[in-house]
């Protein structure tokens, strides 16, 4: 843990903050984002892929050509 990368915030008493830093540079406490939940089945919340970003985008070209939107493009 000594040779990450820490967050440079200091705390109330003037020493540095020991957490390590998320990629932006500061860490979870001090301003860091959080990286969110888990994608796909990892997340214990999934229900099967019905609002994936795969699914939705797919979903739009389907209504998309349904439309003839795209079909001078093809």
């Amino acid at each position: 843990m000594n040779e990450t990368k820490h967050c440079g915030a200091r705390t109330r008493g003037g020493q540095p903050c020991r957490c390590p830093a998320m990629p932006n540079g500061k860490c979870r406490i001090h301003g860091g984002l959080s990286p969110g939940a888990p994608r796909g089945t990892a997340n214990s919340n999934y229900r099967g892929g019905f609002w994936t970003r795969d699914a939705v985008e797919e979903r739009k070209f389907i209504r998309s050509l349904v439309k003839g939107d795209l079909v001078d493009k093809l």
